[in-house]
């Protein structure tokens, strides 16, 4: 058994702090967040979710559209054209299912948040003093 030092992979500080937790944790409370509010198509989302993040969460239409589909299959979302004629945009609005689960999922995130911040805030007091 060697005691050289394992190579670690590299890591940006995106991946650290967004990784697994993006795509099955963030986006849904963003989308049901988003269309909380009011009524909202897959384009308009994907630029609120990276003006509300300062740019730091740049999401795909590969990974909004299926999402907001699944939200749609599962009852938290509905959808209506625009233009049905033209099927221009698909604005979603919550449902009360929604409602529901968009609270459950906001109770359990804002842990993660808190220990999120903390963690930033202590190596930024560490590093920078």
């Amino acid at each position: 058994m060697s005691d050289a030092p394992k190579a670690t992979p590299k890591t940006t500080p995106k991946e650290l702090f967004l990784g697994e937790v993006k795509t099955r944790d963030i986006f849904p409370v963003l989308i049901l967040h988003m269309v909380s509010k009011k009524p909202e198509y897959g384009n308009s989302i994907i630029r609120g979710m990276k003006e509300l993040t300062d740019g730091v969460m740049v999401v795909s239409p590969n990974t909004v559209y299926p999402l907001l589909r699944r939200l749609e299959e599962k009852g938290y979302v509905t959808a209506e054209w625009e233009d049905p004629d033209t099927r221009t945009r698909r604005f979603y609005t919550i449902t009360a299912k929604g409602e529901e689960k968009y609270a459950e999922m906001k109770a359990l995130f804002e842990e993660h948040l808190t220990r999120m911040r903390r963690a930033i805030d202590s190596l930024q007091r560490e590093i920078y003093g």
